[in-house]
């Protein structure tokens, strides 16, 4: 199968390297493992997405459990990569607008920082620099956030009304 991946994440990847698929149209939990072959030498013309060779072995499932791949099918490709510097994985939600992160110091005060992209997902972003593993990153909205305002952390299981106005 081929796939589309924006250029600049190239650098992660390998052939040899293996690949996790799944489809929101497949039963909750199902996937299929495949490997990348190839990295196609063309860029694809509406976007300047490079082109990728994936091998899945069996892809009608006939010999093993799992969904079938069938031609048309929209699937969603994690790539298995090992980044030789160190990042970190945020939630989407966390990176704001200019690249801004919020976070809550040991006296619970928010503090921005801007942070370098490495990558940007749907649900994931990757920091290069800006932040330092441990601190406690901001996920929820913040309706009109002030350097040094003092926020009350909301701990998982609490509602909202037992601690309106808090960060995450």
């Amino acid at each position: 199968m081929r796939a589309s991946l924006p250029g600049e994440t190239l650098d992660w990847l390998s052939p040899g390297g293996s690949v996790t698929l799944t489809s929101q149209g497949w039963p909750e939990g199902a996937s299929r493992e495949g490997t990348l072959l190839s990295i196609l030498p063309n860029l694809e013309e509406n976007g300047l997405q490079a082109q990728l060779l994936i091998a899945v072995d069996d892809p009608l499932a006939l010999n093993q459990d799992g969904p079938a791949l069938r031609l048309g099918d929209v699937l969603r490709v994690a790539f298995h990569t090992s980044a030789e510097e160190p990042l970190i994985a945020l939630p989407s939600a966390a990176l704001r607008p200019g690249e801004q992160v919020w976070w809550v110091d040991e006296d619970n005060r928010l503090q921005s920082t801007q942070g370098t992209l490495a990558y940007r997902g749907q649900e994931e972003v990757l920091i290069r620099s800006g932040l330092e593993p441990g601190q406690r990153v901001v996920t929820a909205g913040l309706a009109q956030p002030r350097e040094g305002q003092e926020v009350r952390i909301r701990q998982r299981g609490d509602t909202p009304a037992q601690d309106e106005g808090a960060a995450q």
